[in-house]
């Protein structure tokens, strides 16, 4: 028996992979493990409930003799690799085999968010930026007694409003990080 969802998927792991995980996790237990995807489409088989464990990594970079060299060492591991999204990829691994954790020490779980909010903080300055010129637009019209350009102020508050929910994304996430560097010195 196979299964096929639709959903959005450069949503669910840019921006909740954790929940993608959940999600992917869940569906195992419910009997249907991830096969591959495709067009927006998560293709799913029939398994035994809870036969898979799954875990997404974001990877470095996307050069392709150390993303094979990654994959390689992670089929060793009896770590299967179903799909990639771009820098996003998909792992599962039989549950029998014990816990499965892609990150095993804080320095590479820290690594990995750092290359996740890095992504954050570049797309919230790409939209505050220029919101901020648009502002001092604004502000000098203001002055000046010239009349405010009504597409310019909108497009201000659409760019301000987008770098807002990119920086709002950011900050959990870098407290995640200084939480984990803090645990991280308490080891050292």
């Amino acid at each position: 028996m196979t299964k096929k969802v639709k959903r959005n998927i450069l949503k669910n792991i840019f921006l909740e992979y954790e929940k993608e995980e959940n999600w992917l996790n869940n569906m195992c237990k419910q009997g249907y493990a991830l096969s591959e995807i495709t067009n927006n489409y998560y293709h799913f088989k029939a398994c035994e409930p809870g036969e898979f464990s799954y875990r997404i990594e974001f990877l470095k970079e996307e050069r392709i003799p150390e993303k094979d060299t990654y994959l390689g060492f992670m089929n060793e591991m009896e770590i299967e690799h179903i799909a990639a999204i771009n820098r996003w990829q998909y792992f599962r691994r039989k549950a029998i085999l014990g816990e499965f954790t892609i990150y095993s020490d804080i320095k590479s779980k820290i690594e990995h968010y750092q290359r996740i909010n890095i992504i954050w903080y570049i797309l919230a300055v790409i939209f505050i930026l220029p919101a901020f010129f648009l502002l001092s637009d604004l502000i000098a019209s203001f002055f000046m007694k010239v009349d405010i350009n009504l597409p310019g102020a909108l497009m201000n508050i659409a760019l301000l409003t987008i770098g807002l929910f990119f920086l709002k994304k950011a900050l959990p996430l870098t407290k995640k990080i200084s939480a984990l560097k803090n645990d991280q010195n308490l080891y050292d």
